[in-house]
């Protein structure tokens, strides 16, 4: 009997240790103002923790809007979604419980992000852009899934993540050895607006 209770505990610790890697976050904000802009705009792309093993590892694009309710459906199947077209079967209808869960997860990002990189480029004495690069790293459930996009000759082809439930500040995440990766690592040659702008993007490698 002991026995049993044991194997049990131990499987147990085992699917909460895996679970708590695939439900850990590295959340990477552009945060970007142009000289002729008011305010910076905010992207975000996302990365799986356990993904990280060495400066060569792959960011996603992150929707944190735009989607409607049968999109997130259907990444949650494993479906291939297009945010950017309506059909029939285009849907809005998020309870409210949702709608605040998005509002949290866009709080804690922006509230704990910790800068990793700054990059501004000047064009003359009054033409620039500069783009400021936080981490965030979160705990929560996401779903990830294609996005195809191909009308009017635009093109887009990449995978994506879109939020779920669940989220929260990982503090922990700057006590381990990856947070060096993630805050030494070069971002200024992703094309951080590329999946906004419905221009072809893969995942990108940060080298």
């Amino acid at each position: 009997m002991k026995s049993k209770i044991m194997v049990s505990l131990m499987l147990t610790v085992i699917c909460l240790f895996c679970y708590g890697q695939t439900n850990k976050f590295i959340v990477i904000t552009f945060s970007s103002k142009r000289s002729i802009d008011k305010e910076f705009k905010n992207y975000y792309w996302i990365t799986p923790v356990d993904s990280i093993k060495s400066n060569d590892f792959y960011l996603t694009p992150l929707y944190v809007a735009e989607f409607s309710k049968d999109n997130l459906d259907d990444c949650i199947k494993g479906d291939t979604i297009d945010i950017f077209t309506s059909t029939s079967k285009t849907r809005l209808d998020f309870d409210s419980n949702y709608d605040e869960q998005i509002e949290n997860l866009i709080f804690l990002i922006d509230k704990n992000r910790v800068k990793v990189q700054s990059i501004k480029m000047n064009w003359d004495k009054r033409k620039w852009i500069l783009v400021n690069i936080y981490a965030t790293p979160i705990t929560g459930n996401f779903c990830d899934c294609y996005e195809y996009h191909n009308r009017a000759g635009t093109k887009f082809n990449s995978m994506v993540y879109l939020p779920q439930s669940g989220f929260s500040y990982d503090k922990s995440f700057w006590d381990t050895p990856i947070s060096n990766i993630v805050r030494f690592s070069k971002y200024n040659f992703i094309d951080y607006t590329s999946h906004l702008l419905y221009k072809r993007s893969v995942q990108t490698r940060c080298e």
